[in-house]
């Protein structure tokens, strides 16, 4: 059964207080937790770390970004729509905390390739994502959520190497099989011939 949850929080701002007010909704669809051996890993080495990171950003969505991980907070817009955008707090900032986001539901070796991003502020870590282009800001936060969420998944993409196919694996031990061969026959006729040098010697 689907239950409506309200999550409350509150942005102190130099010189006001926001109260923001998100609702949504819980499913039981399944969701793409990394799992506590892929949280741990710092950097993808070893082709079983591309198989489960390749595993969990193809099932990665937008609805896996845990909410208490970001801060949202609004102000006026100063782009272009006229009085209306210019009054109202339309304007909508996202703040992702990479320190406490990393090896809690973010794997860590996300961290230093997030650090590259355009986001990226180093103090504190964080990926900070502005959005006015709309003149309502509830559509300017979900333009920030998508920013985000494409932003993880870009440059998770980006660093994990697909595994290679069980053809192409063949094809390789075949190749490096016969070069062992191709060295070991070659060991053989270099001992031949130190030996036949002794005889004759």
């Amino acid at each position: 059964m689907i239950k409506p949850m309200i999550q409350h929080r509150i942005i102190n701002a130099p010189s006001t207080i926001h109260i923001l007010s998100k609702s949504f909704t819980t499913h039981s669809r399944y969701h793409a937790k990394a799992s506590s051996e892929l949280l741990g890993i710092s950097s993808l080495i070893k082709e079983s770390d591309h198989i489960l990171a390749r595993e969990w950003i193809d099932n990665f969505k937008l609805d896996d970004i845990p909410k208490e991980s970001y801060i949202i907070t609004r102000s006026r817009s100063s782009g272009p729509g006229g009085q209306h955008v210019n009054k109202t707090e339309s304007k909508v900032t996202l703040r992702l905390d990479l320190t406490k986001s990393k090896g809690n539901w973010l794997p860590k070796f996300v961290f230093e390739p997030l650090t590259k991003s355009p986001y990226y502020l180093s103090n504190p870590p964080s990926i900070l994502i502005s959005s006015q282009n709309s003149k309502t800001a509830f559509r300017n936060q979900n333009d920030t959520l998508k920013n985000l969420y494409e932003t993880i998944k870009f440059v998770t993409e980006k660093i994990i190497i697909n595994p290679t196919s069980f053809e192409q694996k063949q094809k390789v031990r075949g190749y490096i099989k016969k070069e062992n061969e191709k060295r070991i026959e070659f060991k053989k006729r270099h001992s031949l011939k130190k030996a036949s040098r002794k005889d004759f010697d």
